[in-house]
């Protein structure tokens, strides 16, 4: 059944793989952070909380997860500028 988009999916699997590690997870980790903010809190809970517009899980989780490899790379940068100064 799966016979005709099997070559598609492997060579998009190679080429995400031939991507830098830092790439593939800006590319993963927004994703993964909206998937856990939908199935923890979800719209509802959003709206629960306080907010009065229920906000979309998916705009906050990719705003989430891109924060979060934009500061890992910049302390990766500190951390290593810190070891050059020593």
């Amino acid at each position: 059944m799966f016979e005709r988009s099997k070559p598609h999916v492997t060579a998009i699997w190679k080429r995400f793989r031939s991507f830098p590690v830092f790439i593939q997870l800006l590319l993963i980790v927004p994703i993964l952070c909206a998937i856990a903010l939908t199935l923890l809190v979800g719209n509802m809970g959003l709206a629960l909380m306080g907010t009065a517009v229920a906000i979309n899980s998916l705009i906050a989780g990719w705003i989430g997860g891109v924060m979060i490899l934009v500061l890992g790379k910049a302390g990766i940068i500190v951390a290593k500028d810190r070891n050059k100064n020593r």
